[in-house]
């Protein structure tokens, strides 16, 4: 089938958005229109040699006159001793960032129903997938990943009790098939706040306590070890709606279960809940964390911060502040960040700059941006520059935390991206008014 006829409407929309030879009118020629859509320059990796670069690495380490060799995907050189190639005269080379959580391609127009595919149904979703909503093309997902944000934790909006399953994507692919790399890797819960939206809805904690627990009592049992692993004999999923499928495999402890959660005493409810029903839990949200640090380092369960520029402006999260990441990482909770956002995932880095101006390590914080999610769903190689590994990493000016630090380079997985988006491409339209 050819490429155009297989396009949704949004899908198309956006491409006659991004191609200038389409949206100013301009002839057809060579190559197609469709080229460069979805981010990726070259249709396939290729092999690249860049030097004399400042490299920092996801434990926070920079080091001077590094260079790097790719072929295909991976990395398969480097070090000082790598030369030639593309000289970056001293530009920083950085794995690149994950979003750990973000609504990503999901949305074009906030304020447009007929553009939101970021959640619904009733109140209770497991078999709900956020990546059947995802738009590669969406506007949003280039402004993204120009910020060097690579990879993301696609959630879906989790206004609901159960929400429904994550997926990590990378922000560069023609199709959502080259997009999605790993699905479902959670299953999203929200907990805390009361009046959570869908048909059934709990409309107070009382009732959201309450509403879990009927929900776990109701799940399948998990299977024997022997029984998951044994691909040829009947699991039985036959018999089991797709829901119930999905719950049992977060009950095997083969998904991890993203539970949404801000104010102190409901992230104690909720390590109390993920406890009692022997998941693997993630924590999201926690912006009381502060509170109960002791407590989540205690549990020893990874925390994803976000939106980090969370304000005391809600009775869910009244003791809200700045420095609530410098606490948890001086009690030894493990950190990954979000932005649990769409428009405005790209401003993850600089947000992370902040925290360091609240007594966060610079190190933790690049730490929480380039494995911090990679550790928290178990996602290995993600977020590393290493030999063998893959080449997803982006060229910057200087330390990427600061504003002014501009992003001039985004390979991912080993394929260089475009610097294209639909601001710059309005921005060149009507530089020069006539």
């Amino acid at each position: 089938m050819p490429i155009l006829e297989s396009w949704s409407r949004r899908g198309f929309l956006g491409a006659v958005m991004a191609a200038p030879s389409l949206a100013f009118g301009e002839e057809l020629s060579s190559p197609p229109p469709y080229a460069g859509l979805g981010g990726f320059v070259d249709d396939e990796p290729a092999g690249f040699t860049l030097s004399n670069a400042t490299l920092l690495d996801h434990r926070g380490r920079v080091r001077k006159g590094m260079g790097v060799r790719v072929e295909g995907a991976r990395i398969v050189e480097l070090g000082e001793q790598v030369k030639g190639g593309t000289d970056l005269e001293g530009d920083w080379l950085v794995p690149g960032f994950t979003d750990a959580c973000s609504h990503l391609g999901l949305v074009e127009i906030g304020a447009e129903p007929g553009s939101r595919d970021d959640g619904d149904g009733p109140s209770i979703t497991p078999d709900a997938r956020a990546w059947d909503g995802y738009n590669p093309f969406a506007a949003p997902v280039a402004v993204t990943r120009v910020a060097g944000i690579t990879h993301t934790i696609l959630c879906p909006k989790m206004n609901r009790l159960v929400s429904g399953q994550a997926a990590l994507v990378r922000t560069a692919g023609r199709t959502v098939d080259e997009a999605v790399l790993r699905a479902p890797v959670a299953l999203c819960v929200s907990m805390g706040h009361g009046g959570l939206g869908g048909d059934g809805a709990p409309k107070s904690r009382i009732g959201v306590g309450r509403a879990l627990r009927e929900w776990v009592d109701k799940a399948p049992e998990p299977r024997p070890l022997r029984a998951r692993d044994d691909k040829k004999k009947d699991s039985g999923d036959d018999d089991l709606s797709p829901a119930e499928a999905v719950t049992r495999t977060a009950r095997e402890r083969r998904i991890k279960v993203l539970v949404s959660v801000d104010r102190a005493d409901d992230i104690e409810r909720a390590l109390d809940w993920l406890d009692s029903s022997g998941f693997d839990g993630v924590l999201v949200g926690c912006a009381e964390g502060w509170m109960v640090a002791d407590l989540l380092a205690d549990a020893a369960l990874p925390v994803i911060l976000g939106p980090l520029m969370v304000q005391p402006d809600s009775f869910d999260h009244p003791h809200a502040r700045y420095d609530n990441a410098a606490i948890l990482h001086a009690a030894g909770v493990p950190l990954a960040f979000a932005s649990r956002g769409n428009h405005f995932a790209r401003g993850l880095r600089v947000d992370a700059g902040v925290l360091v101006a609240h007594g966060l390590p610079w190190e933790a914080a690049v730490r929480a941006l380039t494995v911090g999610a990679a550790e928290a769903f178990s996602i290995p190689g993600l977020g590393r520059m290493g030999r063998g590994g893959r080449a997803s990493f982006f060229r910057a000016s200087g330390d990427p935390l600061q504003p002014r630090t501009r992003i001039k380079d985004v390979w991912i997985g080993g394929r260089l991206t475009s610097q294209k988006t639909r601001q710059s491409e309005l921005y060149e339209q009507f530089k020069t008014l006539r």
